[in-house]
């Protein structure tokens, strides 16, 4: 005897015809969308990016500072330039998210390195308060003559980029600069 198929009944539901069909909105309009959201909170950015540079001003200028940064300076000044890579990168300002980059590879190197020195990280805290969004407009060209001298900075310690380590996931940071202290 060979066995019967069993029919089965799907009834017709409002979800069924909702899932079976395109939705959602168009992707130019989401993406327009989420490009002014982006936009509506550039005034806060930028409030976060002059308070991050103040922070870092205020270590690397202290008045009764020697010549060279204490571990936990620099893991501070490393945790502000990150914040300032993060806001810069995502709100466009290109000139000042490469000075906090360069600031960023010249801290971690200082830093694996022992020296800690104040003088390069004061160098290019001195650039990105004249990148800030706020304050005086540069020129590309001062701004790229500013960031070719940030270079010159780097290649004299010849560090490393932060960008071409490699970053194990579950590791942060600051953790892999500081040798996991």
């Amino acid at each position: 005897m060979a066995a019967k198929a069993k029919k089965v009944f799907v009834p017709k539901t409002r979800l069924a015809e909702l899932v079976g069909r395109a939705g959602g909105i168009h992707r130019d309009i989401a993406i327009e969308s989420a490009t002014d959201s982006i936009q509506g909170m550039r005034e806060q950015a930028d409030a976060e990016i002059r308070k991050a540079i103040a922070a870092l001003e205020t270590v690397v200028f202290a008045r009764d500072a020697d010549d060279t940064l204490t571990d936990e300076e620099m893991l501070g000044i490393l945790r502000q330039g990150d914040h300032i890579v993060t806001l810069a990168g995502t709100f466009g300002y290109a000139a000042l998210d490469a000075a906090a980059r360069s600031m960023c590879d010249v801290a971690a190197g200082l830093h694996r390195a022992k020296l800690n020195s104040r003088q390069p990280v004061a160098v290019h805290v001195q650039t990105m308060h004249l990148l800030a969004p706020g304050k005086m407009t540069l020129s590309t060209e001062h701004a790229d003559k500013m960031l070719g001298e940030l270079a010159k900075v780097r290649a004299f310690f010849n560090f490393r980029s932060l960008a071409e380590t490699p970053v194990d996931e579950n590791e942060d940071l600051i953790s892999s600069v500081s040798g996991g202290a």
